[in-house]
């Protein structure tokens, strides 16, 4: 049978729908359709809050590393330090520096304010006899003696046997003589004046009684009678003391030295005591040797 001219194919599309719907789709399904019996996502089953982020933040707490330090603080602190130490703590039973032998700054030799020295007690007027006790063995003489100072000419400084006489007068020194109880002496009689601060001076002054004549130390050793001077260092002694207290020390307040070490002085005869023995300013040390170094009233 021939056909019609209309039942061609028309490459040219039609602008009216077909009458009749196709009773076939024009396209197949590209698969299979998805077939589950179980839900696409799991539910939550966390009993803490949905606002939990359910990620990690993103801000990192390890610690960045730069050759250049930064010069403002980070926004939140390092856990660990930034950079390891240079080397290992140093272990050490011992101190890291010895100890100086002598303190850095030496203390001084005498108090800045001199302290106030003891009211010393004596009489208005009083014999000085060298201290005697048991055991001294002065001349090999077991027994005791006395001897005290009084006022002799004397030739000069190195001479051990001097005039004794009964009176004292300026420029005279001082020697022993025999002043035992109950018998006629030759022996001075001394009082003492207390220093004071007026002159800022240590040591008090040794003046013959009844007189302005006071014992000074004129060189390292010389002991003369002069007029009294307060003002005067070289008419300064120490050691005195109260009576009951003890013998004494007299030594002269001026300090002695010999190539800037200080020399211990004091009055003394030296050896073992004779009438006529001049007393001077010796070494303390000689002195203790031969227990002539001491000093009591009388």
């Amino acid at each position: 049978m021939a056909l019609l001219e209309t039942d061609a194919p028309s490459d040219v599309p039609s602008t009216q729908p077909s009458n009749e719907p196709s009773a076939k789709p024009s396209l197949r399904p590209s698969s299979s359709p998805t077939v589950s019996t179980s839900p696409s996502l799991q539910p939550t089953t966390s009993l803490s809050p949905s606002a939990v982020p359910s990620v990690n933040p993103s801000i990192s707490f390890v610690p960045t590393s730069s050759a250049q330090p930064s010069t403002d603080p980070s926004a939140t602190p390092s856990s660990s330090p930034s950079s390891l130490p240079s080397a290992s703590p140093t272990v050490s039973t011992s101190p890291t520096f010895n100890p100086t032998r002598r303190p850095t700054n030496r203390p001084t030799n005498k108090p800045t304010n001199k302290p106030t020295p003891k009211p010393v007690s004596l009489p208005s007027s009083f014999r000085l006899r060298l201290h005697w006790e048991k055991g001294d063995f002065w001349q090999d003489e077991p027994w005791e003696r006395w001897f005290c100072m009084a006022c002799a000419h004397c030739s000069n400084v190195f001479d051990e046997n001097c005039d004794v006489v009964n009176y004292c007068q300026e420029n005279m020194m001082l020697a022993l003589t025999e002043c035992r109880p109950n018998q006629w002496t030759n022996a001075a009689r001394f009082s003492m004046l207390p220093g004071n601060n007026q002159f800022n001076l240590e040591g008090d002054q040794l003046k013959v009684a009844n007189s302005n004549l006071c014992l000074s130390l004129v060189s390292a050793r010389k002991l003369i009678l002069e007029t009294c001077n307060a003002s005067k260092i070289e008419q300064r002694f120490t050691g005195f003391r109260s009576v009951g207290e003890g013998a004494m020390e007299i030594a002269p307040a001026k300090v002695s030295k010999k190539d800037g070490v200080v020399i211990e002085r004091c009055l003394t005869q030296h050896h073992h005591p004779r009438p006529g023995e001049r007393i001077y300013s010796e070494i303390c040390k000689l002195a203790r040797v031969a227990d002539t170094n001491l000093w009591a009233t009388y």
